[in-house]
């Protein structure tokens, strides 16, 4: 027996479908709208990973965070969300996105790398998405406490809004994080954390970064309920965001779900997985696949028919290379615009980063050309 297979999660957590999409628990009460909407959202997530690998191999775009293997997540749980709503993603949540309407040619630009302004000018949105999304973030658990602080204004003002957060599972040992879901557990602040637990925090696997036996159970010492959730079920995901985005509406307070799930690719386009990851983790994630368990579901019950699946791919596909062909047509941004909107103004640093991108631009080479003349 392998390390990884000594190591890996415990099954204990709240299920509907089994690996081979049998169901095994209560399926929570969806029409068949909304199953055929979370079918398609995941498929369009996992199709545009594909065609935005492929972009980045060309030179298109500098670096892509796939969602693929983990849509189930993102998707089912910003799928319990409500218009008015908020959403602070990582990311990692193009599902949750494309769920609420995000423009694909719009975030395309973005990765190819325009800026906000120049987007807005060129590919004005048509209408704003039914749950309000914040940008990406970056910097880990920011996002969560962030969110907190929102949905506490909320609470407050005695709105009936609920605002999600994601987080992985190694940005849990980050201060904010647990600062947040404190203040969360203190105020009953209608937020609901999602942990998206995909086994590694970029090499580092989950039981080398916290003694903790679930993540789920962190939320106890915050007096936050919580759950934890087989993250490749979309519709275990479903039904448990559910229950947490209605008692938080109804001003119960505050919930936190950990969803067990698996990046089965890199952790970016900068990350070699191979390097640290054995083949038989893949091998054993890639037989609990969130879409063909959920495809196997569909068709089972009927709302896909033999065919529907290759048809929605193609339609996916076209849908995706059209939002491409829009999104080129977008200018790239000045790369100067990255030393703007900094919050502690000029400094030192900056403009000597700045003064060296200049000198690079210009066909220099500015570890040894450049001077830093006129820097103080």
């Amino acid at each position: 027996m392998s390390q990884w297979q000594e190591q890996r999660p415990s099954e204990e957590f709240y299920r509907v479908l089994d690996p081979d999409g049998n169901v095994v628990g209560e399926v929570p009460d969806v029409d068949e709208e909304t199953l055929t909407r979370l079918y398609r959202t995941m498929v369009t997530s996992r199709e545009f990973d594909e065609k935005t690998l492929r972009m980045q191999r060309r030179g298109e775009v500098s670096i892509v965070a796939r969602a693929t293997g983990e849509e189930a997540v993102s998707c089912g749980s910003a799928a319990a969300l409500s218009e008015g709503d908020w959403c602070f993603p990582s990311y990692r949540q193009t599902p949750a996105a494309f769920y609420w309407g995000a423009d694909m040619a719009r975030a395309v630009a973005g990765l190819m790398g325009a800026e906000p302004e120049t987007i807005d000018e060129h590919l004005p949105a048509e209408e704003e998405p039914p749950v309000s999304f914040t940008p990406v973030y970056v910097p880990l658990a920011v996002n969560v406490t962030n969110a907190v602080g929102s949905a506490m204004v909320d609470g407050f003002r005695g709105n009936d809004t609920v605002t999600m957060s994601y987080i992985g599972d190694g940005s849990t040992s980050q201060g904010d994080f647990h600062e947040a879901l404190n203040f969360a557990g203190v105020f009953d602040a209608p937020a609901v954390t999602v942990c998206q637990n995909n086994q590694w925090a970029i090499s580092v696997p989950a039981h080398r970064q916290t003694a903790a036996e679930t993540f789920a159970q962190k939320a106890v010492a915050h007096g936050v309920p919580h759950d934890r959730v087989d993250g490749n079920d979309v519709l275990a995901v479903y039904a448990k965001s559910r229950e947490h985005c209605e008692r938080a509406r109804n001003g119960e307070g505050a919930g936190f779900i950990e969803a067990v799930t698996y990046r089965m690719v890199e952790h970016n386009t900068a990350d070699e997985e191979s390097v640290y990851r054995d083949a038989d983790e893949r091998e054993y994630w890639e037989d609990r696949d969130p879409i063909d368990r959920f495809e196997t579901f569909l068709l089972r019950e009927g709302v896909l028919e033999e065919g529907d699946p290759e048809r929605v791919r193609e339609e996916v596909r076209d849908e995706i290379q059209a939002a491409v062909n829009e999104a080129r047509e977008v200018p790239v941004s000045d790369p100067e615009t990255m030393f703007e909107h900094h919050l502690h103004g000029e400094s030192w640093a900056r403009d000597h980063q700045r003064q060296e991108l200049r000198a690079e631009r210009n066909g220099e080479n500015p570890f040894t050309d450049f001077t830093g003349e006129g820097l103080e």
